[in-house]
């Protein structure tokens, strides 16, 4: 049978031109885009799929059944199929976390000096590290504009890994960490706690994935460590951002709202993302009922109104390769409108092993054409998880 993803050992070998699969998937989302439309009032609300929340407190018990687990996995499939968003929530993050790492978010940003943050640009960095500017980088498959966000990035690190770190970890480029290929960091006498409260989230957040990983696995007809067995979970990948959009400026805005974070989709294989529940998150979803049966429309996403903590996961690259595009790889924006506080999100990209091969799956067994690769529709070519996230960085700046 093929196998979904290799290991580093792999004779087979990725594509030789990741610059032109980056530049073809930008293509591609483009003409999306240009057809995309805010939700139609003629389109009832019943016609546009909904974001679902998912409940995965019964699935992280260990007392939970192999019934609950394919009820939970079913309702992911669903959303994956759909829109390629959902929600979680009892989800075991502690409040303190969530509360904190929002916490680090506001310091960074207001607190640290801008000639400090500049030290940490990310021009400084091959793997894209630390602070950067809206003028900086761009997503944006729309050609809105200048994007107003303000981010700072980092990735996976035994010193801020609470449960004593993985051996074997490389980075994007497919080594392992070094001076001048790691993270960078604001000195514990600038913004003390920062470096702790940021890597306490981080052990938690990366814990969740590991597990909500199996659900994928379930949704897809698979065993629940169905990945494990194939050896790219050894240690994976994982990068983090504290993201800050400011209010919407008035002399700016316009009709359609001020541009945050452009259209696009995220690289790895799925996204869990944690925002201080103001609006501003949008997702292009499918609109059955509009004439044009290929047209989507811009819906926002439900946000949270800080009690309930819950998380936002959606499908990413790795997932929609994987499946051959079964699974949609999901687009979505930050818009901030007229009257709309200053919003923070801290998204968490969790990928496999970034030295693994990442190429279409098997079909499951007892699954019709089972042991043929599970291409839906699309060309989708193997690609290193590591080289495959540095090349879409890369075409950001």
């Amino acid at each position: 049978m093929a196998t979904l993803i290799s290991p580093a050992t792999t004779t087979t070998r990725p594509t030789d031109d990741l610059s032109s699969l980056v530049h073809d998937k930008h293509k591609t989302l483009s003409t999306r885009l240009h057809l995309a439309a805010s939700a139609p009032a003629t389109t009832s609300d019943s016609s546009i799929p909904t974001i679902p929340l998912v409940d995965v407190g019964p699935y992280l018990s260990p007392s939970c059944t192999p019934s609950e687990t394919k009820h939970i996995a079913s309702q992911i499939r669903t959303a994956c199929q759909t829109t390629g968003f959902f929600r979680i929530q009892n989800h075991g993050i502690p409040a303190s976390a969530l509360s904190d790492i929002l916490l680090q978010a506001r310091r960074f940003f207001h607190d640290l000096p801008l000639s400090r943050k500049e030290e940490l640009h990310i021009r400084n960095s091959s793997l894209f590290r630390g602070w950067e500017k809206g003028s900086d980088t761009s997503v944006d498959g729309e050609g809105k504009g200048e994007e107003t966000k303000e981010g700072f990035n980092w990735g996976y690190e035994r010193a801020i890994d609470l449960d004593g770190g993985v051996e074997g970890y490389v980075e994007l480029d497919g080594l392992p960490p070094n001076k001048g290929r790691e993270n960078v960091w604001p000195r514990e006498e600038e913004l003390p706690g920062f470096k702790q409260g940021v890597g306490e989230y981080y052990t938690h957040v990366m814990r969740l994935a590991r597990k909500i990983l199996g659900l994928f696995a379930v949704s897809l007809g698979l065993e629940e460590n169905w990945f494990e067995e194939r050896g790219v979970m050894r240690h994976p990948g994982g990068i983090g951002r504290l993201l800050y959009y400011p209010p919407a400026s008035p002399s700016a805005i316009g009709d359609k709202g001020q541009l945050g974070l452009g259209a696009h989709t995220d690289y790895e294989c799925f996204t869990l993302l944690f925002s201080s529940g103001d609006p501003g998150l949008e997702i292009l979803v499918p609109a059955p009922t509009i004439e044009d049966a290929e047209r989507e429309v811009w819906v926002p996403a439900p946000v949270d109104n800080g009690e309930d903590r819950t998380l936002m996961i959606n499908v990413a690259d790795f997932l929609s390769m994987w499946t051959g595009g079964e699974y949609r790889s999901a687009v979505h924006r930050v818009v901030i409108n007229k009257g709309a506080r200053e919003r923070y999100s801290v998204p968490f990209f969790f990928s496999v092993d970034y030295d693994a091969l990442v190429e279409p799956m098997p079909l499951p067994k007892g699954g019709e054409g089972e042991g043929e690769k599970r291409v839906k529709r699309g060309d989708f070519k193997p690609v290193r998880a590591g080289e495959w996230v540095l090349e879409r960085l890369k075409a950001t700046v």
